[in-house]
């Protein structure tokens, strides 16, 4: 996570609590998307300094179409002040999207590049399963995109009142702000029953539910979006590169670049 070339950076962040120490960081997972969940929920629990507020992880919510599909939260935040729920984006590279687009693009370079879901529409999603869960209106909420420090933020949507993006190190300074900014909408019985609530979630997410919720991604991963047939590996005949297509075909079209 730290190399010499931003070790200054890297000792600020911990000065400030947004990052933890050298022992600390053995604790830090491998995986570069859990890393970055990791150190996000540190700086909350660290840095933030605001009103009384509890921080969740990995939280499995039921998602409003099925009861028995499951939204996983990265990182929510509950305070007097609203419901934060923050998705994380460790990519490399520039990275590019639209609002309204179904897939961002992460570039490394011209020729290497890799596709993603778009994080608003994600978000956007986790929210309205955990409004629903907790009966609450989605203005209560604030839907943040953070992504690390590997990447930068080349073409991506100006912040709205529904979502903000930005990087992990700009995050608590904006925090900080956006709490400035917003009034006060939970008072102390309210917030003890949403973090109830939300406590109850956090005990049923366990890394068995958590695994069969990877599980269900992948399974709706093959499968079409758009006639439900499953997805096949196929390979273009101009070039003999691999893309993925629907089983359907020719009768559905659709198409995308990888899993």
């Amino acid at each position: 996570m730290v190399s010499r070339c931003n070790l200054f950076d890297y000792m600020v962040d911990v000065v400030k609590g947004e990052m933890p120490g050298p022992i600390g960081m053995f604790r830090v997972p491998d995986d570069k998307g859990a890393a970055l969940e990791y150190i996000i929920e540190y700086a909350l629990n660290n840095a933030l300094l605001v009103n009384v507020y509890k921080t969740y992880k990995n939280l499995l919510v039921p998602r409003v179409e099925g009861e028995d599909r499951t939204s996983e939260i990265d990182v929510l935040m509950v305070s007097d002040k609203g419901i934060f729920v923050l998705e994380s984006k460790n990519y490399a590279g520039l990275i590019f999207g639209c609002a309204d687009q179904r897939q961002w693009t992460a570039s490394l370079n011209r020729y290497t590049k890799e596709r993603f879901y778009n994080p608003i529409m994600q978000n956007r999603a986790h929210v309205k399963a955990v409004a629903a869960y907790l009966e609450l209106p989605e203005g209560m909420f604030r839907s943040y995109i953070v992504f690390g420090e590997r990447c930068e933020l080349k073409q991506v949507p100006e912040n709205t009142e529904e979502y903000h993006i930005c990087q992990r190190r700009r995050l608590i300074k904006t925090l900080r702000r956006d709490f400035r900014k917003r009034r006060t909408v939970l008072e102390s019985d309210g917030l003890k029953d949403v973090m109830q609530r939300l406590d109850e979630l956090a005990a049923g997410s366990s890394r068995e539910a958590r695994q069969t919720h990877i599980e269900q991604v992948q399974a709706a991963m093959r499968t079409c979006p758009k006639c439900g047939k499953p997805l096949l590996e196929r390979h273009r005949k101009s070039d003999g590169g691999l893309f993925i297509g629907c089983s359907g075909f020719p009768a559905c079209r659709y198409i995308r670049d990888r899993w």
